[in-house]
């Protein structure tokens, strides 16, 4: 049978040696050529479109995040120092929840990128915006029809204290 296989060459020559795994070592790792990807040659980055500048996104994005810290801590300061006042009351309604903003979408675009994740992610955007815009509602709610932020954190962080014990 090996002879007539031998003699009709269709069996390989590498098949009547004895195979061990140095001689086998070709016949199992086959060296491929690997695909290429953009043909001939590789494109040039300078011919790549790109994208108009937006300045809500990108550095700008990280320059108003940090504006927007900076902004916070005068008005912290000045509720920690006066005291309760409608300006600085209104002015925190809207720079604390946009703070918050800022974060939880450096959150959602880390977690939940849009090209992996896109129901999600719009989803959940939705859901930030919503809960900014009812925590700015309920800011402006406070501030207007009762005893303003300043004075609102101020109960909740003595409550405990003004409480009676029995």
């Amino acid at each position: 049978m090996f002879a007539r296989a031998l003699a009709n060459r269709s069996v390989p020559a590498m098949a009547m040696q004895r195979m061990t795994l140095r001689t086998a070592r070709p016949l199992l790792f086959k060296a491929t050529q690997p695909k290429q990807l953009f043909g001939d040659e590789v494109p040039n980055p300078q011919t790549v479109p790109q994208p108009p500048a937006n300045r809500l996104k990108g550095s700008y994005h990280w320059m108003n995040e940090r504006a927007v810290s900076l902004i916070s801590v005068p008005l912290l300061a000045t509720a920690f120092v006066y005291g309760s006042h409608p300006i600085n009351d209104m002015l925190l309604g809207i720079v604390l929840p946009v703070h918050a903003y800022m974060g939880f979408q450096q959150v959602l675009l880390d977690y939940f990128e849009r090209r992996r994740w896109p129901m999600i992610s719009r989803v959940l955007k939705g859901a930030l915006v919503a809960i900014t815009g009812l925590a700015m509602f309920g800011a402006w709610r406070i501030n207007t029809t009762d005893v303003g932020l300043t004075a609102y954190f101020g109960r909740l962080w003595n409550a405990n204290k003004n409480k009676k014990t029995e």
